[in-house]
């Protein structure tokens, strides 16, 4: 899956990217979100750039993670703030003004299913957040990364949907 994602080219990126983030911004768990926490796409991930901008644009705080030892901790990317290479390489903000509470929380993933589970990097860095937070969570994903059913264990943890360039697959 990762192999497959890793050959989409910079346009097909883009494009899908668009669309995917056109579903979630449209979305009534967007519209009603006070705080929305992304990430910064790192390599072939689908792009959150328009959802960052967006938010940002409605007046919205938006929170982008950093790990932290064994866990993410979201901090607020106000305007005057800038990102910072992390532990993994993918881009962070700096430790200033953590954001507690998050009501719509996009998550990224390698491959996802419709039951709402997502195959993450191994860390479970995502499972762990949503064990502890009650938050509505929406995984970005190319259309062939959903798939009917993923193999799941007790410590995984469902999201509440999925959003493709086709769609948003509510769970």
């Amino acid at each position: 899956m990762l192999e497959k994602r890793n050959g989409l080219d910079a346009q097909e990126i883009a494009m899908h990217s668009t669309l995917i983030q056109k579903f979630v911004l449209n979305s009534n768990e967007f519209k009603s979100a006070k705080t929305v926490g992304a990430y910064h796409a790192f390599g072939s991930e689908v792009k959150t750039d328009l959802v960052i901008e967006q938010t940002r644009s409605f007046g919205k705080k938006i929170a982008l993670p950093s790990v932290e030892g064994e866990s993410l901790t979201f901090y607020e990317l106000s305007s005057g703030k800038y990102l910072v290479k992390g532990r993994f390489g993918i881009m962070e903000p700096l430790p200033y003004g953590p954001v507690d509470i998050i009501d719509l929380l996009i998550v990224p993933g390698i491959a996802f299913d419709y039951k709402g589970y997502r195959l993450g990097y191994g860390k479970g860095y995502y499972d762990k957040l949503l064990a502890k937070k009650n938050v509505y969570s929406i995984g970005l994903a190319y259309s062939f990364q959903l798939l009917e059913s993923l193999p799941s264990g007790e410590y995984d943890k469902r999201l509440n949907a999925v959003a493709t360039e086709v769609g948003i697959r509510y769970i």
